[in-house]
C-alpha cells in the first residue's frame, strides 16, 4: 500500500510539472536552425512561410548562429515576432553596399517593409567598412532598414559602420534596451523613433544621427531617452557629433543620457561646410536638443547657437503616447494611436550613476 502511495504521489508530481512545462511553454510557429534542427535553416524561408495580411501574429524562434543571409520582410507579412536566445549568438549578418546594390536603401542586410513588427535578441549587422582597403569605395552599407509601422526592437543590437539604421520615413519604431553602433551618419533617416535605455556607440570621429524630417511636419523625430552615447569599445574616438541635418527639418532630442567625453563642445554640427551645397542651410529649421544629459560631453557652455537647451516643462511632452501619435507629423496619415508596451522587461537599467566616477574607462569594459 505504502510503495502504491508513493507511485501514485510521483506520477501526481510528474504530471502536474508536464502541464506546468507545457502551460508557460511559449508555442513557437516557426523555428529557424542552421543546423536543421528546426522547420528551416533559412530566416527568409520563414519569412516567406508567414501568412499574408493575417491579424494574428506570427512567433519565429531563431537558434543561436551566424545566418548570412540578405533578408526582406514583405509589406504583407505583418504581425511577425522575430526572437532570438541572445543578440550575442544570434547574428543575422550581410555585407552588401550602396555601390554594388544601386544606392543606400538597397544595401540593407535585413529590411522590414511589413507593420507590426517584433523584435528580441537579435544581431542585425552588415560587416562593410569603407575603411577596409577593399571597400574604399563602399560608402554606405545598411545593417537594418525599418519600413514599416509601429515596429518595435528590444534586447537587440545593430551594429554596422557607415549608415547603420536606416529609419525610414514617417514610420514609428520602438527601440529599447538595445545597442547601435556605426561610423557616419548611423542612425539616419525621417522616421518617428524613441530609443530608450539604449547604448549609442561611435566607432569613428563622425556623426551619429542624421535626420531627414520635412520642415515644420514632425513634433518629433528621432529621440533618444535615459540612453548612454559612448565611443565603441576599445577604439581611439575623440570628436564625435550627436547629429547633423540630412533634411531640412531634421528633428532631434537626446532626454537623461549620459554622453562621453567624445562629444565635441558644439553638440550639433551642419550638413555641409560647403555654402554652394544644397544642404548648407538645412539647420535653420531643425530642432537639436537636449535635457537633463551629463558626463563630461555635455556641458553646454559651447553649443552650437541654434541648439536649444529644453526646460522641464518642455521636457515632460516627450512621452511614449505623444511621441507615437497619429497627429504626431502632417507628413503622412497614420494608422490610429500607438502606445507599444513590452511585456516583460529582461534587461536592468544599463545607466551608470550620475555620481558614477571614471565612467569613461567603465564603460571601455564594452560588451
Amino acid at each position: 500500500m505504502k510503495k502504491t502511495l508513493l507511485t501514485f504521489y510521483f506520477l501526481l508530481i510528474s504530471f502536474n510539472v508536464v502541464l506546468y512545462a507545457q502551460k508557460n511553454k511559449t508555442a513557437y510557429d516557426i523555428v529557424v536552425a542552421a543546423d536543421g534542427s528546426g522547420n528551416y535553416t533559412k530566416i527568409q524561408d520563414a519569412f516567406n512561410a508567414v501568412p499574408e495580411n493575417s491579424s494574428k501574429r506570427t512567433l519565429i524562434f531563431v537558434k543561436p548562429g551566424t545566418y548570412k543571409e540578405k533578408l526582406k520582410l514583405t509589406s504583407g507579412k505583418k504581425n511577425v515576432s522575430l526572437i532570438g536566445e541572445s543578440y550575442k549568438n544570434t547574428i543575422l549578418t550581410y555585407d552588401d553596399y550602396a555601390e554594388i546594390a544601386g544606392g543606400t536603401s538597397k544595401s540593407f542586410s535585413i529590411s522590414i517593409e511589413a507593420n507590426d513588427f517584433f523584435a528580441e535578441n537579435i544581431t542585425f549587422e552588415n560587416t562593410i567598412s569603407s575603411e577596409l582597403p577593399q571597400y574604399k569605395k563602399g560608402g554606405q552599407a545598411v545593417a537594418l532598414m525599418v519600413n514599416g509601422d509601429r515596429a518595435i526592437f528590444h534586447n537587440c543590437k545593430m551594429s554596422g559602420f557607415q549608415d547603420t539604421f536606416y529609419l525610414k520615413a514617417n514610420k514609428r519604431t520602438y527601440i529599447k534596451d538595445c545597442i547601435i553602433d556605426g561610423t557616419t551618419d548611423f542612425i539616419f533617416g525621417a522616421g518617428i523613433a524613441l530609443f530608450e535605455n539604449c547604448f549609442i556607440q561611435s566607432r569613428k570621429d563622425s556623426y551619429i544621427t542624421a535626420g531627414n524630417h520635412e520642415a515644420g511636419k514632425s513634433k518629433y523625430g528621432f529621440v533618444f531617452k535615459d540612453c548612454v552615447i559612448m565611443k565603441y569599445p576599445k577604439t581611439t574616438v575623440s570628436k564625435v557629433s550627436l547629429g547633423r541635418p540630412w533634411g531640412a527639418g531634421a528633428n532631434t532630442v537626446f532626454i537623461n543620457s549620459y554622453e562621453d567625453s567624445t562629444i565635441i563642445p558644439e553638440g550639433w554640427s551642419i550638413w555641409s561646410k560647403d555654402p554652394e551645397h544644397k544642404g548648407y542651410d538645412n539647420w535653420k529649421n531643425s530642432f537639436y536638443a537636449e535635457y537633463n544629459c551629463y558626463g563630461p560631453g555635455s556641458k553646454s557652455d559651447n553649443r552650437i547657437a541654434w541648439s536649444k537647451q529644453l526646460n522641464k516643462t518642455e521636457a515632460a511632452e516627450y512621452t511614449k503616447e505623444k511621441i507615437f501619435a497619429a497627429n504626431t507629423t502632417t507628413a503622412s496619415n497614420l494608422e490610429g494611436d500607438w502606445n507599444p508596451v513590452i511585456e516583460k522587461d529582461k534587461c536592468d537599467s544599463v545607466l551608470p550613476s550620475k555620481k558614477a566616477k571614471n565612467a569613461d574607462s567603465n564603460f571601455e569594459k564594452g560588451f
